[in-house]
């Protein structure tokens, strides 16, 4: 007789929090996710970030669950630009140069009397969680410093530090790490059941935690 074996909570959670991380990159790329049936009435934008919340919940508690098998890292993003708001003078140069303000900005720089914004270093780095469980599968999941860092570590501590940067193009422009779910998987694996297992998977990981 065959003995079935349930598999740890970390790993239901992680493989169910694949599919809802694939779910929520597909309402936020696909254009035909506006057609997309669903249970709420909602814009694909806004399905995107109320699965991206879910998905937040989900990877701290993982991380909370201080298993081995899970461990956490950096991927620095680059340096982000100051935004420069040009004063009316140099509003007026920047005309004269037939340049638009962000062109005038970029090429000198605006003076003492432009308004000046700055990013925080890592705008755009993320907070990489790796969830390696052998034989069982191996998963990884990001989330945004910015966002991440209310409930992380903080970046390049001993906790977090940085594994690698974010990959980019050939122009230079970051690329996406997540890929929109499949058609196929969109049919066998529905949203509102993805989201059903992560919530279960949330509780069932957070009682053995406790």
């Amino acid at each position: 007789m065959s003995t079935v074996i349930e598999e740890p909570p970390i790993v239901g959670l992680s493989r169910w929090l694949k599919l809802l991380d694939e779910w929520a990159t597909f309402y936020e790329t696909d254009p035909k996710a506006e057609r997309t049936p669903s249970r709420e009435e909602l814009s694909a934008f806004d399905r995107a970030q109320s699965l991206y919340l879910l998905k937040e919940r989900a990877i701290q508690t993982l991380y909370l669950s201080q298993s081995p098998s899970v461990s956490l890292g950096i991927l620095e993003g680059p340096t982000p630009k100051t935004r420069i708001w040009l004063c009316e003078n140099c509003r007026a140069q920047a005309r004269k140069a037939n340049l638009s303000p962000v062109e005038y900005a970029e090429t000198t720089g605006g003076c003492a009397k432009c308004q000046r914004e700055g990013l925080e270093t890592d705008y755009y780095s993320l907070y990489v969680l790796n969830v390696d469980y052998g034989a069982l599968g191996n998963w990884q999941f990001h989330t945004p410093v910015p966002i991440g860092q209310s409930y992380f570590p903080a970046p390049r501590s001993e906790a977090a530090p940085v594994v690698g940067r974010r990959p980019v193009d050939r122009q230079g422009r970051m690329t996406r790490l997540g890929q929109p779910i499949s058609a196929a998987n969109r049919r066998q694996y529905p949203e509102h059941t993805v989201v059903w297992h992560v919530w279960n998977g949330i509780k069932m990981l957070k009682a053995e935690i406790n």
